[in-house]
């Protein structure tokens, strides 16, 4: 199958995650007819059952992103699964310098994430904003019900659960899989990141967080093309997360939910944030260069 075309590659690829979709949603409608007498999914239900709401935040990753990624890399690679994390070796510089990269980039983030909360849809659009609305809730309850921990064990349990699982998942699909593809369709990579971090903040379903997510995605796309290895992009993915997850350990998701919208501004930190990250990007891309040299 090596010799299918870019986009038959992603449409099999979605094809897979769309099965892993279904069955998840079969083990998800199972467990709460189980717990609750009910084939509905209710976030709210959960807070009660956090350790039910983990284990499915776990295995909706692994079936819906891990298995289909490894999938279609024995199909497309056939050699080993070493053709989906890329032709280079790791560098611990680099992966130390990756995380430091996303780090530097939350000011710039969180910024793009208060310009996202501003924008307003038109009232012709008051379906599409309902339904929105609802998304945005049920995603902080399920938020909430996942940041429940009482002891060290549960927080570094959350570690694996939310930060290092979906970082895995999420970029095995997208830049292992969806970015290459696009990039063999457009013969241009910058095209290709572009395009693939619209789709990766586009299928989280998140409207109040799509912005943050979409130059998250072509941050990580950049890590993954200028490191040539897909763990350089795992590790800025995970330092987003496990920064995400430290913020809310000190603060409730609900009360986040309530506090009111800041107003936009366009300090000097959103600046140096968004060079920083420029700076490490070309860095990098400086000791990969190097490191091929001397390799030569």
């Amino acid at each position: 199958m090596t010799h299918f075309s870019p986009g038959l590659k992603l449409v099999l690829l979605f094809l897979m995650m769309l099965a892993a979709v279904i069955v998840f949603s079969m083990i998800m409608g199972i467990t709460g007819r189980y717990l609750f007498d009910t084939f509905e999914f209710d976030p709210a239900l959960f807070r009660e059952y956090p350790g039910v709401i983990k284990f499915l935040q776990s295995t909706q990753t692994v079936l819906v992103f891990i298995v289909p990624a490894m999938i279609a890399a024995k199909l497309f690679w056939p050699e080993s699964l070493e053709g989906l994390a890329g032709d280079s070796k790791i560098s611990l510089n680099l992966l130390l310098a990756s995380g430091v990269t996303m780090a530097l980039s939350q000011y710039f983030i969180v910024w793009t994430g208060i310009v996202n909360s501003h924008i307003v849809l038109p009232e012709s659009w008051s379906v599409v904003t309902v339904w929105i609305e609802r998304t945005e809730k049920e995603a902080m309850e399920l938020t909430s019900a996942l940041t429940q921990y009482n002891s060290g064990a549960g927080f570094f349990l959350n570690i694996i659960i939310i930060a290092l699982l979906p970082a895995m998942g999420e970029e095995w699909i997208f830049r292992g899989h969806v970015q290459r593809y696009f990039s063999d369709w457009f013969k241009n990579i910058h095209v290709a990141i572009f395009v693939t971090a619209f789709i990766f903040s586009a299928m989280h379903l998140q409207f109040m967080t799509f912005l943050p997510r979409f130059f998250m995605g072509i941050i990580l796309g950049y890590l993954f093309y200028l490191g040539g290895n897909l763990w350089y992009a795992v590790a800025g993915h995970f330092t987003n997360n496990f920064l995400a997850l430290v913020v809310m350990r000190h603060h409730n998701p609900d009360d986040m939910q309530d506090m009111s919208l800041p107003d936009i501004h366009f300090s000097a930190g959103v600046v140096i944030s968004a060079l920083a990250v420029i700076a490490m990007l070309f860095l990098i891309s400086r000791v990969k260069h190097r490191e091929r040299t001397l390799r030569e």
